[in-house]
């Protein structure tokens, strides 16, 4: 019986290092979404299209990893479709920018930021 209990205690074991690394990767995506963010509105306030259209891009690359995230877990209907907005603003806002809509696209990335906020309301991280 002894025998049984060792490899089952190593496999919780395992098992827990594993989602305490997913809670490490789940903040290190969180804080990269937020400098990227950052990076594109000051990069719309300078009216620099290209690195705006790059951080949006990457934006909408984070929020798809986000959406994935959320879909796994049925019991996060507001992530889910707080990060389908994401998608969405974060594609709104390449395309205003790729028109020269600075100041639609400053609007859309306040809206985005609202988004993020609205979410962490629901999900605050401990």
């Amino acid at each position: 019986m002894r025998k049984l209990f060792i490899p089952l205690g190593g496999l919780f074991l395992a098992i827990g290092f594993a989602h305490a690394a997913n809670a490490v990767l789940d903040m290190e995506l969180m804080q990269n979404v937020e400098d990227v963010n950052k990076s594109m509105a000051s990069s719309i306030a300078l009216r620099d299209a290209p690195a705006s259209i790059k951080d949006a891009e990457e934006l909408h690359e984070l929020f798809k990893v986000v959406e994935g995230h959320y879909q796994a877990k049925p019991d996060a209907p507001d992530g889910l479709e707080l990060s389908r907005k994401s998608l969405t603003l974060t594609k709104k806002i390449r395309d205003q920018v790729g028109a020269k809509d600075f100041e639609g696209a400053s609007d859309s990335a306040t809206e985005l930021a609202r988004t993020c906020r609205a979410c962490h309301t629901f999900y605050k991280q401990s």
